[in-house]
């Protein structure tokens, strides 16, 4: 299975969760294990503001289970490239007609970015 349908699966799993009202945005977190390898994990915040980097810290809702492995294959074992082509990936996912892509669209954003790094924001509510 590539990549990018895991991808789907769990965040379809994920997002058919209970997910409380307090949630506002979310933040796809990615790590690095001591391996080399990475993984990405999803997170509810109840706070998002665009000039505080911080407010994905706020979480109260995290998917069981909470991230899924990034095969080696698709990083080639640079932080960067892992970063830009997942944030490409997910706003592909972003621009399906999905029910999970609903739900994390009914929040106020949706950002991605290295633990304890700089998040972007990959999708936004229109005031």
């Amino acid at each position: 299975m590539k990549f990018a349908e895991q991808l789907e699966a769990w965040l379809g799993k994920s997002l058919a969760q209970d997910i409380p009202a307090g949630v506002v945005a979310y933040s796809f977190n990615l790590f690095e294990y001591s391996s080399g390898d990475y993984g990405i994990e999803l997170v509810g915040a109840s706070e998002f503001d665009p000039d505080d980097g911080d407010w994905a810290s706020e979480e109260v809702w995290e998917p069981n289970p909470r991230s899924l492995d990034i095969p080696a294959d698709f990083c080639c074992s640079d932080w960067e490239t892992c970063l830009r082509d997942t944030r490409s990936l997910l706003q592909s996912v972003l621009a399906k007609p999905t029910t999970a892509v609903a739900r994390l669209k009914s929040a106020r954003a949706i950002a991605i970015g290295f633990v304890d790094g700089d998040l972007d924001v990959i999708w936004q509510r229109a005031s």
